[in-house]
């Protein structure tokens, strides 16, 4: 923080409880609970000025001064020393008049200013966030009382992966008002929940009144307002991140075991409005949808909202009924937060996982298959399909293009040829959906590292899979920062299936291939090491393949400058929308390389972006680095569509350093630019002085 000096805010209400003390702001609707030990410090403090140092000396715990002190700031119960917050307020009002709305005004369709939810408690440890100061991430709330409900499990859960989350609230409003706060507030994150009560309420609670017709044509305007608030809201984002909550299914029907029997039931209501929700969101690449059916599927409609008890239309989380104050119990609002931080992850390319290493007896599947064989397939025994949901679930993200490899005790060839005779039948994944495997009696954590070696990962991007809580230990103390799944393996499943780290985005044909284009590279590179190099990449038959990137490239090309690592010469990290912004401006060309041996098509492998004479991204997928096709795809989208040698002159490339672009440093030198040291760029003197394509050990062609 760089205020120097704050004060407990003029609004403030303390009151002493058995277990802390609660502080809330009337104004700005903010309640927190503090341990009782801060009660002292806060009646020490109230009324004077104090700074951060100030503040630590009378905290009972210094160490979380400063972290209770932020979430105190942020809710505004302290601030800065010289604020008007009168001032302040009358603006807040004056520029949100969605702020000032209140159910006694009398209005339509107006929205309770009512804040629900109980208050936060924060306690000394949940404040912590380690030595590392914590990423700021802002989200804004556009909805009702449910997406209000998230704010507080936001801030605690956002802590716990090292984000200092923001939340700003709004109820929903128009069109018009939904842009204006996406333009204020400019947030990281928005979530927007078309509101239940303007367009569910008289649908569900009055719908055993009305007649299939009625319904119907209320099920219509429904979808259109959704298209209407789902495209301004893309919009207004202008490429960031933007989640869309879609309808959870009531508990209950009107029309009981014969929802059925109606043309428009609740069942074809929801699925139709959340179909509908799915074709607007598949239009913007930056827009997800929070899913609170399957929320619904996996926790139970009981443990989420409250129709068993209120009317449908409500849509609030579960309550304690013997509770007057308005509130709802913390499932739903921490569902949903672990849902948009997940989303958040994804979307930015977090902590992604791009290999799974499986120990095999005991943990793929019981027993020991070389001495036990694969007799356990034939019973009905809970162990039996435990570990068949586990074949299935890694057989899952080897279709989205996680790589699988296992590291286990025993002897491999016994192993391995008792597995063979099983391996795709019954459901089972075979030793060929892997691309590597240590099976030998050295200890796990020495495949692994092999492996990491071989495929060029850092350990950070693997999680390990083992039943053997020793195995996971020696695993973990040798190689730091790799995930190690803890828990028995009946939990994997859940933890592969769920996990954001094993999700990147739609699937592309790419990922779904990348199991057999990274088992083809490790043969080229085996064979590589029996022959001389031009020799090897001549008996390779390497084809090329380069054409001028589109609309249809997009996601594949986000792909390639967001995951890769090593050849990259910027590490440039975007959106397909931000790519389509990228585009349309001047001078600003986009090509794709696609890459193929004897051994396998790779698709495509590589993206060259050039804007305004410069170089500014270039991305090649490392199963393709042992072609040397980097300098050859360079050349051929530099030269396509200039007017000769002479205009190539002065192109400008650029390298931003990383721990590892290794690989990559050395791309313009070698495609003939010189390095201007001075300016920290590299310049094609002369067009000529570019690489001829002719007589090279692969052959180069133009694309469409």
């Amino acid at each position: 923080m760089t205020i120097d000096e704050f004060r407990f805010s003029a609004f403030l209400s303390a009151v002493d409880l058995d277990t802390g003390v609660l502080l809330a702001n009337g104004p700005h609707m903010q309640r927190l609970v503090l341990d009782g030990e801060w009660a002292q410090p806060v009646r020490a403090l109230r009324g004077a000025a104090f700074s951060a140092a100030g503040f630590a000396a009378v905290a009972p715990d210094p160490a979380a001064a400063a972290d209770v002190l932020r979430a105190l700031v942020d809710r505004n119960l302290v601030v800065p020393a010289g604020a008007d917050e009168e001032e302040a307020l009358r603006t807040l009002l004056a520029d949100r008049p969605e702020a000032a709305r209140s159910s006694l005004t009398g209005r339509t369709g107006s929205w309770p200013t009512t804040r629900y939810g109980l208050p936060q408690r924060l306690t000394a440890p949940s404040a912590r966030h380690g030595s590392e100061a914590p990423e700021a991430v802002t989200y804004l709330l556009l909805g009702g009382c449910v997406t209000q409900f998230t704010e507080e499990p936001l801030l605690a859960l956002g802590r716990e992966q090292g984000l200092d989350v923001r939340t700003e609230h709004l109820w929903p409003g128009s069109v018009r008002d939904m842009s204006r706060a996406v333009a204020r507030v400019r947030p990281d994150v928005t979530v927007y929940q078309a509101g239940v009560q303007p367009f569910l309420s008289a649908l569900w609670d009055g719908a055993h009144t009305r007649d299939d017709g009625e319904r119907e044509q209320s099920l219509t305007l429904m979808k259109s307002a959704l298209s209407v608030s789902i495209t301004a809201l893309a919009d207004a984002l202008e490429g960031r991140l933007g989640l869309v909550h879609n309808f959870g299914p009531p508990a209950l029907s009107p029309f009981g075991r014969f929802d059925f029997a109606e043309e428009f039931g609740f069942r074809r209501i929801v699925a139709e409005l959340n179909a509908h929700i799915d074709h607007c969101v598949r239009r913007h690449p930056h827009l997800m949808v929070v899913d609170e059916e399957r929320l619904v599927a996996r926790h139970g409609a009981a443990a989420l909202f409250d129709d068993l008890v209120f009317p449908s239309g409500h849509h609030g989380g579960s309550l304690d009924p013997s509770d007057e104050r308005p509130h709802q119990l913390p499932a739903l609002g921490h569902a949903l937060a672990t849902e948009y931080l997940a989303c958040h992850r994804i979307h930015r390319g977090a902590g992604r996982i791009k290999l799974v290493v499986t120990d095999l007896d005991g943990t793929l599947w019981p027993g020991i298959a070389a001495d036990d064989g694969f007799d356990w397939l034939d019973g009905d025994a809970t162990s039996r399909w435990v570990h068949v949901g586990l074949h299935q679930a890694l057989s899952v993200l080897k279709s989205r293009g996680v790589l699988l490899a296992t590291s286990s005790k025993g002897d491999a060839r016994a192993t391995l040829g008792a597995w063979e005779g099983h391996g795709g039948a019954r459901q089972l994944l075979g030793p060929d959906d892997f691309v590597l495997h240590r099976i030998n009696w050295q200890a796990k954590s020495a495949g692994i590292a092999d492996i990491c070696a071989r495929l060029g990962f850092a350990p950070e991007q693997v999680l390990f899979l083992d039943d053997n809580p020793v195995e996971r230990a020696e695993v973990a103390a040798a190689l730091p920062g790799l995930h190690v799944a803890e828990g028995p393996v009946h939990t994997f499943r859940d933890l592969l299936l769920s996990s954001p780290a094993l999700e990147s985005g739609p699937r592309t044909q790419e990922a779904a291939r990348r199991t057999d284009t990274t088992r083809a590279m490790l043969r080229r590179q085996d064979l590589g090491a029996t022959m001389d190099r031009d020799g090897f990449l001549r008996s390779l038959e390497i084809g090329l393949r380069v054409e001028r990137g589109g609309e249809r490239h997009l996601a594949r090309v986000c792909e390639l400058f967001n995951r890769t690592n090593q050849f990259t010469t910027t590490a440039w990290r975007t959106t397909p929308e931000e790519l389509r912004r990228t585009l349309a401006a001047p001078d600003t060309r986009l090509h794709v390389a696609f890459a193929s041996d004897r051994f396998a098509d790779y698709g495509m492998t590589g993206a060259c972006l050039v804007q305004d004479g410069t170089v500014t991204a270039f991305a090649l997928s490392c199963r393709v680095i042992g072609l040397d096709i980097a300098v050859p795809f360079l050349t051929a989208a530099l030269r396509d569509g200039a007017g000769g040698a002479r205009s190539l002159a002065g192109i400008r490339g650029h390298i931003v350093a990383t721990d590892r672009n290794t690989p990559a440093r050395d791309l313009f030198l070698d495609a003939g630019f010189t390095a201007d040291t001075a300016a920290g760029r590299y310049v094609l003197a002369a067009g000529d002085r570019l690489p001829d394509l002719d007589g090279l050990p692969l052959t180069v062609s133009a694309g469409p």
